[in-house]
């Protein structure tokens, strides 16, 4: 008798060491949850895509580009993913040219001037997730890309880079034109559209509206008009603008155009004639909101490259 009890006994604590191990490893890996509502599974498998922003600061690391449909087929597959972040140098600015062949080269370029800037937590902050611009660039190019538009994203760490050049907030346009400059010498017979994605800093009723029953962000276009170009890219800037005034009247707030003393003027839109700017939405608005948004203007995009090929 005294023997069977032992026995029991051990296998009791090997269940609870085996639960306590499990534990620790998901808090050290700081794995976000996966039981999610419906609604909220691409959006999510969108993020694991993209980047994860740490307590102390954006420190941007991707994982693995394939990640969706796989994310709930094997649970496995987020401890490999998590286990093999790298983080990215800024000196030793990634090769993108390896990324596509002469007849898939890019056609559009999204980058982030202010890579910074984060939207509203609601509906992330259990997942240890912060939604960013960032996070929306990787999830407009894969919209993109299921449009058939190659897309590439700037993933250098561009707020690293200011801090190494010493560069304040009002330098930021300074980093990301380091970025673009390289792109558009390696890319610019190819590349159609390049986008300097934003967001706005705005009420949410400004930067709100339901379109087709869905909530989402309303865009807004910035032209610099003290840069020789700055007539083609409003011209061009008018044409985008157009065409979701025509398909969604309520999800564009226009184009705001600026010079003058105390603010930029330019824009690095003197770089090219195809250099946008663009927020989507504002810091009130979710990551729900400013997906839908990025579905609307994904097809917007895809139709402007279309007439531009």
């Amino acid at each position: 008798m005294k023997r069977r009890f032992k026995t029991r006994k051990k296998k009791k604590f090997s269940k609870i060491f085996i639960l306590l191990l499990l534990i620790l490893l998901i808090y050290i890996l700081k794995i976000p949850s996966i039981k999610l509502d419906n609604s909220y599974d691409n959006i999510v498998k969108y993020i694991l895509k993209s980047n994860i922003t740490n307590d102390k600061g954006y420190m941007y690391n991707k994982l693995y580009s394939n990640i969706s449909g796989k994310i709930f087929n094997d649970p496995t597959f987020i401890l490999k993913s998590t286990l093999n972040l790298t983080e990215n140098k800024v000196d030793d600015v990634k090769t993108i040219n390896l990324a596509y062949s002469e007849k898939t080269m890019p056609l559009v370029y999204i980058y982030n001037s202010h890579q910074g800037e984060t939207y509203s937590y609601e509906y992330l902050e259990n997942y240890n997730i912060v939604p960013d611009v960032l996070m929306a660039a990787n999830m407009l190019k894969d919209k993109l890309e299921d449009l058939n538009v190659p897309t590439l994203v700037e993933e250098n760490d561009i707020l690293e880079y200011m801090k190494k050049n010493n560069l304040n907030h009002a330098g930021s346009y300074i980093a990301s034109r380091y970025f673009l400059s390289k792109v558009y010498e390696e890319y610019k017979d190819n590349i159609k559209l390049y986008i300097d994605l934003h967001r706005d800093a705005a009420p949410h009723n400004a930067t709100y509206a339901n379109i087709d029953g869905k909530d989402c962000a309303k865009v807004l276009f910035v032209v610099g008009l003290e840069n020789p170009n700055y007539k083609y890219n409003l011209e061009n800037t008018n044409k985008i603008n157009n065409l979701i005034k025509e398909k969604y009247p309520t999800l564009t707030r226009g184009i705001m155009q600026k010079q003058g003393y105390g603010v930029n003027g330019v824009y690095n839109q003197d770089i090219s004639r195809d250099v946008i700017l663009m927020e989507v939405g504002g810091n009130y608005n979710n990551i729900e909101e400013i997906n839908n948004t990025l579905d609307l203007i994904a097809n917007i995009i895809g139709e402007y490259i279309n007439e531009k090929k």
